[in-house]
């Protein structure tokens, strides 16, 4: 049996040179895909480039209840596959059939395999402190790394010197932050959503101005993903649906929303980027680098986790994404733009703060105000309605 090319990812370039180089061109339809266009390739034969692959990155771990004890993460090749190598077309309907060809006489789903680096000689103390990371903000040490040796926890979950956190983002900043830099041009223009609560009145508890738009004063200031309670950052998404959708707005509510032009380049992190190093971690390349498999977890994962609701309502919740903004904030970016976790825009947080007492700044430090940077074009006010829809088929008129 064969498959095609067109079955699988595009972005895969080293897979498909593969079925080019040892695949033949027909007019015959893929039974997997349908398409008549794609190079086609015996199953087994690709299976068996697949499964070299997998072993480049992957070992296979036969005692997973030892290794659940141990704290090491398993997966099933078609985890491996769908959720990590991202190898089929997303159109393609039939991946899991397809799958189940390839891999025939190989068990898919049991998750028997784990990456090598996860207990590696070399690579298994600073991997597990990559993936402590979050932990350790949250519920060991948050604000310095220890180094003075053990004071309680587990040897991986001990922080020293070059190896702690501020070691591994510096690491990290050399390696891959340079790669993510963008400059937001002056005249981007943005924009920001704030829900009014019904017991305030216009012109009295607020106005149609920049004091009621802009950032929350320091002393209003909560935890959000990016800034932790008393430093108010400037969040902005890229258009007005994005930034009404990221209100979690209910029926009824008043919203304020603004627009504003961005007044000078910026220079900001721009992690939606954050799978541009897909090929140094391409398990198909010989260029596979289990290095930079560590950067792009640490890069996915806080790609995810920055875009995660805080359903818990816990202020710890964005610890660990809080530290990562500060540490890119203190190497003299201006933000970090990101995905929206309820839209299909974007959303940009700028290291400036609200308007402020400028005799303030005499005596103490203070995030430069957001006026610095962004000039606010125009603000608005409007009612959330919600419309229902009642269903009349089959009553009679």
């Amino acid at each position: 049996m064969k498959c095609c090319s067109r079955c699988f990812n595009p972005k895969r370039t080293s897979f498909l040179k593969f079925i080019e180089d040892n695949g033949i061109a027909d007019n015959d339809r893929c039974p997997f895909c349908g398409r008549p266009d794609g190079i086609k390739i015996d199953v087994s034969v690709l299976g068996e480039f697949i499964m070299r692959g997998v072993a480049r990155a992957y070992d296979s771990f036969t005692g997973r209840e030892q290794a659940v004890d141990d704290g090491i993460r398993t997966y099933s090749l078609y985890e491996i596959l769908m959720r990590r190598v991202f190898l089929f077309d997303r159109d393609n309907n039939a991946a899991e059939e397809l799958t189940m060809k390839l891999l025939k006489g190989q068990d898919i789903y049991e998750p028997l395999w784990s990456l090598k680096m996860d207990y590696g000689e070399e690579d298994a103390k600073q991997y597990r402190i990559w993936k402590n990371f979050e932990h350790d903000c949250k519920y060991y040490n948050r604000f310095f790394d220890l180094t003075s040796g053990k004071q309680g926890g587990s040897e991986d979950n001990i922080l020293h010197g070059a190896t702690g956190r501020t070691g591994m983002l510096t690491s990290l900043y050399d390696t891959c932050f340079r790669d993510l830099q963008i400059i937001i041009p002056a005249g981007f223009e943005c924009y920001r959503a704030r829900v009014i609560d019904a017991s305030l009145k216009r012109g009295v508890d607020y106005d149609l101005e920049e004091a009621s738009i802009g950032p929350a004063t320091i002393h209003n200031s909560e935890s959000g993903r990016m800034n932790p309670e008393g430093i108010t950052y400037f969040y902005v998404a890229q258009d007005r649906d994005t930034a009404l959708k990221e209100s979690r707005l209910r029926g009824n509510d008043r919203v304020l929303i603004g627009r504003f032009a961005i007044s000078r380049p910026l220079k900001v992190i721009d992690w939606t980027k954050a799978n541009i190093y897909e090929k140094a971690v391409d398990i198909f390349s010989q260029k596979y680098s289990p290095s930079m498999a560590v950067y792009q977890d640490f890069l996915r994962q806080f790609a995810i986790e920055v875009g995660k609701p805080n359903e818990l309502g816990r202020n710890i919740e964005y610890v660990a994404t809080q530290l990562v903004a500060e540490f890119v904030r203190g190497k003299g970016y201006d933000g970090i733009k990101y995905d929206s976790s309820v839209g299909n825009g974007y959303d940009v947080v700028f290291f400036y703060g609200p308007r402020t007492d400028s005799s303030a700044h005499h005596e103490f430090n203070t995030l430069p105000d957001y006026t610095d940077i962004a000039q606010l074009m125009e603000v608005s006010e409007f009612k959330i309605k919600i419309e229902y829809l009642i269903e009349t088929e089959g009553i009679n008129s």
